[in-house]
């Protein structure tokens, strides 16, 4: 006689079901803190302000400048279309705003990066004096940088011109720093790791 055999429950490999591979997170970006912002607008050097704007596209600035819109921080009609061409590079190194800085920046590279950031904005505002940008403005740069696909480092750019808004003597200078502060606590409290 044969032995009887115990019923196996096993299951055909087919029908068992199977763990999904567990994806790493990446590990979450630095961004500023609080108090980060107010100690970049005393004047203190605050590189990790720069990772607000890094790692964006095109379309995610757009979205995040129709969330500054939203809290009405800038105008409704805040991007400049322009047609003109940027005057000439020699009258950029003249204009006395880039000659101030200069001065401020005791080092040599430093002035170089941030004054090659204004450089820019300079460009991609055709030739609008820094000196009479406002916040809408610097985003208008900023997006033009971003449309360009170049690297970047909107942090020189951020500086350069809290610089140029600090040495304004017009109250214009000092109106445009309360409201780029406010745009940037809006940015960070928006921005997710």
């Amino acid at each position: 006689m044969s032995e009887p055999q115990t019923p196996t429950s096993a299951q055909p490999e087919a029908a068992k079901p199977t763990a999904k591979p567990v994806r790493k997170k990446a590990p979450a970006r630095p961004l500023p803190k609080p108090e980060d912002v107010p100690r970049w607008f005393a004047g203190e050097e605050v590189p990790i302000l720069g990772a607000l704007f890094e790692k964006r596209t095109l379309k995610t600035f757009d979205g995040l400048v129709m969330q500054i819109r939203k809290d009405e921080l800038l105008p409704q009609h805040w991007q400049v279309i322009t047609n003109l061409k940027a005057p000439p590079e020699e009258e950029f190194e003249l204009l006395p705003e880039i000659r101030r800085l200069r001065v401020r920046y005791k080092d040599q590279e430093l002035a170089r990066r941030r004054i090659d950031a204004l450089r820019t904005g300079w460009h991609g505002l055709r030739g609008k004096r820094p000196g009479l940008w406002d916040v809408g403005d610097l985003f208008v740069a900023m997006r033009r940088v971003y449309a360009s696909g170049e690297t970047f480092d909107f942090y020189d750019l951020l500086t350069a011109t809290r610089d140029v808004w600090k040495d304004l003597t017009l109250p214009f200078g000092q109106q445009q720093l309360d409201l780029l502060w406010n745009v940037l606590e809006l940015v960070r409290v928006k921005t997710k790791k």
